[in-house]
């Protein structure tokens, strides 16, 4: 017989699978090697947990549609990858995601674990900031990656998760995104993301690395007004639509996995054009922070390394490794 948790599932796909159709009680129950009985408490579970199933006396039950979700049964339903997210983990509410994928590779989590939470009480991005994580509003995903990176290579990943999630934006939701080196994601001034990248290394490999992404989903403007540091937006202002979470990251996963495929083959160099065409800042005089000193310069480009490259105002070209871009302008 099949363990309750299992028999949820397949009565989920077999709802799924005939969405709009009335099913009876009977057929599901010998689909499922249960009594009706069963079958009707594993249907008010499902509603409980925000599917529209209808009942009818005579018809049986139907699936209305599916519900925004970020489930392991919704999102493994839908999900197109080879590796990423196969291991796949869901939290209502959690402090940090970040946070628990760590601990779940010092465990031995496999390449490509996801962590998804609704909502995050102490979410944070670069330099220790704290990342506003509103219930149901945003997209809140830390990635595990350990398949031998190089560490020279390992802050890489960060644009490589930028780009991705500037082309979904751009592609799947007409959004003229674009990259702030290193890890903001802009749309016309306003941040709409962020990319925290942690890891464990040796001398010259990545024990893993752990890339965490918040992306502004559903917010209102007026919840996005007080918390903020910098001006910023979500996909649904600029829309002016709500948008399913779900397929954001569908969406997302599948071109990340695309993405660092050809990252780990061919290099960060076989991306520098997309980059460059996505940057918010390239041509622009920027103010890097880098630590306690302050650099201003125009941004030139990218090098092969992921590192930004400055035009100072003396005519010398400086290199900039590591840094926090805090003002960006169109003229020295």
């Amino acid at each position: 017989m099949n363990s309750p948790s299992n028999t949820g599932k397949q009565l989920l796909e077999l709802l799924r699978t005939n969405e709009g159709r009335y099913l009876s009680g009977a057929l599901l129950a010998t689909e499922l090697g249960i009594t009706r009985t069963a079958i009707w408490k594993h249907i008010h579970a499902l509603k409980e947990r925000g599917y529209p199933i209808t009942s009818h006396p005579k018809k049986g039950y139907q699936l209305l549609g599916t519900p925004d979700l970020l489930t392991e049964e919704e999102i493994l339903a839908g999900l197109e990858t080879q590796w990423l997210g196969k291991a796949y983990h869901y939290l209502p509410k959690i402090g940090s995601t970040n946070d628990y994928a760590l601990r779940l590779a010092s465990r031995g989590a496999p390449h490509g674990t996801v962590v998804v939470a609704d909502e995050q009480s102490a979410g944070r991005g670069r330099l220790g900031r704290p990342w506003v994580s509103l219930p149901q509003c945003g997209l809140y995903v830390s990635l595990l990656l350990r398949d031998d990176l190089p560490s020279r290579d390992a802050p890489q990943t960060t644009l490589i998760t930028g780009l991705t999630l500037v082309e979904v934006l751009q592609e799947h939701y007409g959004l003229p995104a674009r990259i702030k080196w290193p890890n903001d994601v802009l749309i016309q001034g306003r941040k709409i993301a962020g990319i925290l990248t942690e890891m464990q290394a040796d001398q010259d490999v990545v024990r893993f690395l752990v890339g965490g992404i918040g992306i502004n989903v559903d917010h209102s403007a007026p919840q996005l007004e007080a918390p903020f540091r910098y001006p910023a937006t979500s996909i649904a202002i600029e829309r002016h639509e709500a948008v399913r979470r779900s397929d954001l990251l569908l969406a997302f996963l599948k071109q990340f996995e695309i993405n660092y495929t050809r990252f780990r083959k061919d290099g960060l160099a076989s991306f520098l054009a997309d980059l460059e065409r996505t940057s918010a800042v390239l041509g622009r005089t920027v103010t890097v922070h880098c630590g306690s000193e302050q650099i201003k310069g125009v941004a030139l480009g990218i090098t092969a390394e992921g590192a930004l490259r400055l035009g100072l105002e003396d005519g010398q070209e400086q290199v900039i490794w590591v840094g926090d871009i805090t003002q960006v302008a169109d003229g020295f």
